[in-house]
């Protein structure tokens, strides 16, 4: 996502400079006149707003060692990894001490929304900080939510992925006995349509299941990966997850059966396989 992203700044006419673990993967930045940097520490030493968009915590981890020795004070890092709010509020005390100010932005939308400029962002953080990225993520997002202080940008993604993952698994659960009993899953999708049980994202992701076409919008592997974040914050907040901690295990158990970095709508395989049916159109 966040090739597309700096692709959007770069088409408002911001100078950027970009890194990636993998420098190909940048490189086609370069077309549209972003300098590519080798390392972090460049970005930090080139840049006065820097937005990192990794795949979780460890990532920004090891990132953010290697940018805190180069950031300028005065400087605004914006981290849209969903990570651990605990972890964000960390780093961000630390970039605070070193005079930088930090938020959680953690944006929904998928690949889609990151290329069309239609993401959704849940920011996080001291309310002068946030007005000064919101110009930048208004180019990248239609929708743009200030939630409150360190880390509850975090707890608005985490929320939000929860109950997504959840209503997915139902769908996985109800479209497999659907068919197992001979429904027609397409007559069935229209049906929950009409009913108070319609859900954009069951819209979404039934005619990804049903084409067969898994290719990843958001994979599998991240939001397993979510739903441990999820259990995570539900043990700091003695928060009961049951739900939750079931379908972190379902979804894991997808994982290792090879479909990690398939669209997480793949979940429905492990149930398809367990009842011996595949939720498709009878011919």
């Amino acid at each position: 996502m966040g090739f597309p992203m700096a692709g959007n700044l770069i088409k408002a006419g911001h100078a950027l400079t970009v890194y990636n673990r993998t420098r190909s993967r940048a490189e086609g930045l370069a077309l549209g006149g972003a300098t590519v940097a080798d390392t972090p520490a460049e970005v930090g030493r080139q840049a006065q707003v820097i937005f990192l968009c990794l795949g979780d915590s460890v990532s920004v981890r090891q990132l953010v060692e290697s940018l805190m020795g180069s950031v300028q004070p005065g400087s605004l890092v914006v981290d849209c990894t969903t990570i651990a709010p605990s972890v964000s509020r960390q780093i961000g005390v630390r970039f605070l001490e070193r005079g930088v100010d930090f938020l959680d932005a953690p944006c929904s939308g998928s690949k889609a929304g990151a290329t069309n400029a239609t993401l959704t962002f849940m920011v996080g953080g001291a309310p002068k900080a946030f007005e000064r990225a919101k110009p930048y993520l208004e180019v990248m997002g239609k929708k743009v939510f200030y939630i409150g202080g360190p880390g509850m940008g975090l707890q608005a993604k985490l929320t939000q992925n929860l109950i997504g993952a959840l209503t997915v698994q139902a769908m996985a659960e109800g479209f497999v006995l659907a068919r197992k009993a001979g429904l027609s899953p397409s007559l069935m999708l229209e049906i929950l349509q009409a009913s108070v049980a319609r859900s954009p994202i069951i819209e979404a992701k039934m005619p990804i299941v049903l084409k067969r076409n898994f290719e990843p919008n958001f994979s599998l592997k991240w939001m397993h990966k979510d739903l441990g974040l999820m259990l995570e914050s539900g043990r700091e907040l003695n928060v009961p997850l049951p739900a939750t901690a079931l379908v972190h295990e379902l979804f894991g158990a997808s994982v290792a059966m090879g479909h990690g970095e398939e669209d997480f709508a793949s979940a429905i395989c492990l149930l398809e396989t367990l009842a011996g049916v595949q939720v498709s159109d009878p011919e």
